[in-house]
């Protein structure tokens, strides 16, 4: 009897041995993921603070500036008019020199620029600054010139459009 209290009393100190070595084992599986989750935690806060930025400021090419400075006019009262469409992909293959397929590329990657744009004069002011360290006020003119003519795409443009068209003109030195 004493044998088998013996054994009893063994595998219980067993039994709780190998519990608390499972518990020891969830709690350092437990430590993993929270350092896992706080790691996370930083990746999404740098990632956060890059895309947090605001998209114009990844402006750099003159020819974007300008596609995305015509978007925003056209989509200032609203959502942007075929003849509107037209006389952007006009100015970007007329006068811009791009190819057909390039005018398309760059008024769609104009569009994911200013989709969040929700104050012309700002959107305008920004992407000027690009074009005046890096055109010529012949080339400044003409980019002031493909925004009038979108502007005008659709009829009388309003007073907030010429009002924004001016500001434009005057930053660029035009």
């Amino acid at each position: 009897m004493s044998i088998l209290l013996g054994i009893l009393a063994a595998m219980g100190t067993l039994g709780v041995i190998l519990w608390r070595l499972n518990a020891a084992a969830e709690a350092a599986k437990g430590l993993a993921e929270t350092a896992n989750d706080a790691r996370g935690l930083f990746r999404r806060w740098r990632w956060q603070n890059r895309f947090a930025a605001d998209t114009l400021d990844l402006v750099t090419d003159p020819r974007e500036a300008a596609a995305a400075m015509m978007v925003a006019t056209a989509q200032y009262d609203g959502a942007m008019s075929e003849r509107e469409r037209e006389a952007i992909l006009a100015s970007i293959t007329g006068v811009l020199g791009a190819t057909a397929k390039q005018a398309e590329d760059l008024l769609a990657h104009a569009r994911w620029l200013t989709r969040d744009s929700r104050d012309l004069d700002r959107c305008l002011m920004k992407l000027a600054l690009v074009l005046q360290k890096s055109c010529t006020p012949d080339q400044c003119a003409d980019v002031v010139a493909m925004m009038q003519r979108v502007a005008d795409a659709d009829g009388e443009p309003s007073d907030v459009i010429r009002a924004s068209l001016q500001g434009v003109g005057r930053t660029l030195r035009i």
